[in-house]
């Protein structure tokens, strides 16, 4: 398995400490999750909208600095466009590496973002990187070690995805103490792909089972399986989701296989950014924290979805 280590300079090897923080930030109907460890910064999507982005980027204090790793999961909007924010020249933000599958798409908000990366490959040394071969090696799993001792595995796609949504890439979050915290993350990954990453070998190398899961596709039956859930066997399920859409996100059928599996949730519609926090010690095992109280709510739009839509989902 292929490694890849940030070097921080002295001054930020004597700052570093072992605290593993993710957040997965409200940005509506769509995805955002913003991972710190010692020194080490890392971005997974930008939601839809550049200015809610750009208002965290703000309150987290990321202007004038360096975000180690940025990973796009895939080519839709509500996973892609905040993310243009970072390029913002006023910000100064420097981007070390950008991994996306790099599949054709014909969005110009997708191909301003890409003009902007590779502008900064020439100018700011920014490193682009294929998530089909994620560490330029012919390998599927490139793992990044983070300064305060974590490790993210990036996970190469499903080849044959018959769309974007099955074409996301994978994300296996490791805490600097592994029995303390693990979490999985696969974008919008449907039962396509979920079965996929057991047949590729997934589940045994790194392995799928951890203490979170982010829901795949915002709490769509598509994104779960009875299967999928024995496999990654998470204590929390994380849902980033609209308060208000369209496609009935949480669908019914999908919550009622976590509540069969026996596994809670928090959703950022109705609980607003979640926290999780693990101190890298060992034994210090982990925190999940709310900005509003509440377990397994509801929201305005959850609605039973087609069965065509979720068949695979009673397997």
């Amino acid at each position: 398995m292929a490694s890849l280590a940030f070097l921080l300079d002295a001054q930020q090897q004597g700052q570093a400490n072992s605290e593993l923080i993710v957040r997965l930030l409200d940005v509506s109907q769509g995805d955002a999750t913003y991972i710190t460890n010692g020194a080490s910064r890392v971005i997974i999507d930008g939601g839809p909208s550049t200015a809610t982005f750009g208002r965290y980027l703000d309150s987290l204090n990321l202007n004038n600095s360096t975000i180690d790793v940025v990973i796009l999961s895939h080519q839709h909007l509500d996973h892609y466009s905040g993310l243009r924010e970072l390029f913002r020249t006023s910000r100064h933000i420097h981007v070390r590496y950008f991994f996306e599958n790099k599949d054709p798409a014909p969005a110009v908000t997708l191909a301003i973002l890409r003009d902007s990366i590779l502008s900064r490959m020439d100018h700011d040394s920014l490193v682009y990187r294929d998530t089909d071969d994620p560490c330029s090696n012919g390998q599927s799993i490139c793992t990044i070690t983070m300064s305060g001792g974590a490790k993210l595995h990036i996970l190469a796609p499903f080849p044959n995805g018959d769309k974007a949504n099955n074409r996301s890439t994978a994300v296996k979050v490791i805490g600097p103490d592994s029995a303390s915290f693990t979490m999985w993350l696969a974008g919008d990954a449907e039962h396509e792909e979920i079965e996929w990453f057991e047949t590729v070998g997934y589940s045994q190398n790194p392995g799928m089972a951890v203490n979170v899961l982010k829901a795949d596709h915002h709490g769509s039956c598509n994104g779960v399986t009875a299967r999928y859930l024995a496999l990654i066997q998470p204590q929390w399920l994380v849902v980033s989701v609209g308060a208000i859409n369209g496609y009935g996100h949480m669908h019914q059928q999908a919550k009622r296989i976590y509540r069969r599996a026996g596994t809670p949730w928090y959703r950022t519609d109705q609980n607003g950014t979640i926290t999780i926090r693990s101190p890298g010690t060992v034994g210090g095992g982990f925190t999940i924290t709310p900005e509003r109280d509440g377990r397994d709510l509801n929201g305005r739009s959850d609605r039973s979805a087609r069965r065509s839509v979720c068949a695979a989902g009673t397997r």
